[in-house]
């Protein structure tokens, strides 16, 4: 059975903003107070890479993260490993949250690219035998380690989308004790133009690009 690892949300700025602990008051009150931890502030230098996440804030449950950095800021629901059981909930639950995540963040800055994001773990003690019949012609019966990882261009609202597929072999601790298996990731972003991207738009495109992170699409990579 499929375990989610967790499903994440970027959003690029058109330009970077260099005080991004000014966004986290209007992110945390759209949502809710949802990040009622104490947040963290780093005081990181301005030459430091502008990727690097300069407010950190979660929910005290630690369900929910949100990362702001000078270039991004991160949306993060973490699925803890449990079964693929709770995918309907949890997508339901992704989605109401990402609304008001997105409508905030772009009332306060312009967003060029964004980046939807699903990590997967599928328990198989033949992950190696798995993934070679699936992809491979060559016996890799014998290997510790394999990586794959392609990259399937589409469109989408006016939009070019790389659809990225990472697929491993990977260890994971699953109910109290090590599980052998594949870890697979699924990356969904836009090429940038010189134009911002539009609400209505983003908000559709998340919506219309979520069931291809369910469980018989993630399962029907190695199977």
């Amino acid at each position: 059975m499929e375990k989610i690892v967790k499903l994440q949300l970027a959003l690029f700025f058109q330009y970077q903003v260099s005080r991004p602990d000014n966004l986290m008051g209007g992110i945390n009150s759209a949502m809710g107070n949802l990040f009622d931890a104490m947040p963290q502030i780093l005081p990181i230098p301005a030459e430091a890479p502008a990727e690097i996440p300069r407010v950190q804030m979660r929910s005290e449950n630690g369900k929910y993260n949100c990362n702001i950095a000078c270039s991004r800021v991160d949306f993060i629901l973490n699925g803890d490993f449990r079964d693929e059981i709770v995918w309907p909930d949890l997508t339901k639950d992704f989605l109401a949250k990402v609304k008001l995540f997105i409508s905030s963040v772009f009332e306060q800055s312009k967003v060029v690219r964004f980046g939807l994001i699903g990590n997967f773990f599928i328990p198989d003690k033949s992950a190696t035998m798995s993934m070679t019949r699936k992809y491979l012609k060559i016996d890799l019966n014998s290997a510790e380690e394999i990586n794959l990882r392609f990259n399937k261009k589409s469109s989408s609202h006016g939009y070019i989308l790389n659809n990225i597929t990472s697929v491993s072999t990977a260890l994971a601790e699953t109910n109290g004790q090590i599980d052998k298996g594949i870890f697979i990731e699924l990356d969904v972003n836009n090429v940038p133009t010189q134009d911002p991207i539009k609400l209505d738009a983003m908000l559709q495109l998340i919506e219309k690009q979520m069931p291809e992170f369910s469980p018989e699409k993630v399962k029907g990579l190695v199977k």
